[in-house]
């Protein structure tokens, strides 16, 4: 073997499903020099990849779904690096095959694996991750539902949260609908996705909720994963119906390292009445100004709302817009 060999005896992607489908673990050796046992363990769902103790043990902090330690063999301390390959179970493994690879090529065993878990990162980035905009809306509703839970039967909290559900509107309270809308810019702009979004409903009062978070930097601050444990919490009776409307927004519970971003409230939040003086593209107002308005669609807007007068809607929502609790972190 050269200083640049990094041949590793692979297995085949059909090789892996039948060795997951026996249901047994079992052990396989990728290299001899330096040695490296992989064990497949379908129980689990993990990979552990074993080789003897040299060098520093690798940071692999904030990574649910990697851990490593020692374990002791015949002829001393081995490195164990476990990875969890639920549903991810060919891309992880090309993980495992990358550390081997770069120890073959005379990399230490912290480096190589160091540098393989980022791109298990990456790669869960690019597959799970909600984006940004995705991640701040879904933070503003889970705090308005926070503040509800706070002061309302959760049955009747849980029935008013209509965003999960792909409706017009984000909430539906007894006297009025809400719009909710959380940004992280300076003024209090909003991105309006399609013409129905602040259309009210006939008879139907329609308020928007600005909301505004900045990224916490050094200060305690509220990150989603952070949130929707909370929420969760909330809602003894309703905690399952609670997940399933996450997981309808993308969310996935074992993403949950993903989100590491904490924010904290740029501003107290506001509420402003849709009515005929907001500056709202609505189907009503495009029919009557656009030829043929029923082929226009993917409409999507930003409304800047800092120097309009905000109002109070009464009911459910005064709690959140007096109490602290929008502004808890």
């Amino acid at each position: 073997m050269t200083d640049q060999d990094t041949t590793v005896a692979r297995l085949s992607p059909d090789s892996l499903d039948q060795y997951f489908s026996a249901g047994i673990p079992s052990t396989h050796v990728l290299a001899s020099a330096p040695r490296c046992d992989l064990i497949i363990d379908p129980g689990a769902q993990t990979y552990e990849l074993l080789t003897p103790v040299v060098g520093a043990e690798p940071d692999l902090l904030g990574m649910k779904r990697v851990a490593v330690d020692q374990v002791s063999m015949e002829d001393g301390p081995w490195f164990r690096l476990r990875l969890d390959c639920r549903e991810m179970r060919h891309e992880t493994y090309g993980v495992v095959v990358s550390v081997v690879q770069a120890m073959r090529g005379g990399a230490s065993f912290a480096a190589a694996a160091e540098a393989a878990v980022g791109n298990l990162r990456t790669l869960l980035e690019s597959r799970r991750r909600l984006t940004h905009d995705k991640e701040i809306g879904l933070i503003g509703e889970l705090l308005v539902l926070r503040s509800l839970l706070r002061s309302f039967d959760e049955a009747d909290v849980v029935e008013w949260w209509l965003g999960p559900l792909a409706e017009q509107h984000d909430l539906a309270t007894p006297d009025y609908d809400v719009e909710v809308k959380t940004t992280t810019s300076e003024r209090r702009t909003h991105v309006i996705h399609g013409t129905g979004q602040l259309e009210p409903n006939p008879g139907r009062p329609l308020w928007l909720l600005s909301i505004q978070l900045t990224r916490a930097g050094g200060a305690d601050g509220l990150s989603l994963p952070a949130l929707i444990h909370e929420v969760r919490g909330l809602l003894p009776a309703h905690s399952g119906r609670f997940l399933e409307n996450l997981v309808t927004q993308g969310w996935r519970d074992d993403d949950a390292e993903l989100y590491r971003a904490r924010y904290i409230p740029r501003s107290t939040p506001a509420a402003y009445l849709v009515d005929d003086d907001f500056p709202a593209i609505t189907t009503a107002r495009v029919s009557r100004a656009v030829p043929h308005h029923e082929l226009v669609s993917d409409v999507s807007y930003r409304v800047d709302v800092t120097n309009r007068d905000s109002g109070m809607p009464g009911g459910p929502l005064d709690h959140f817009l007096n109490d602290e609790d929008a502004n808890d972190d």
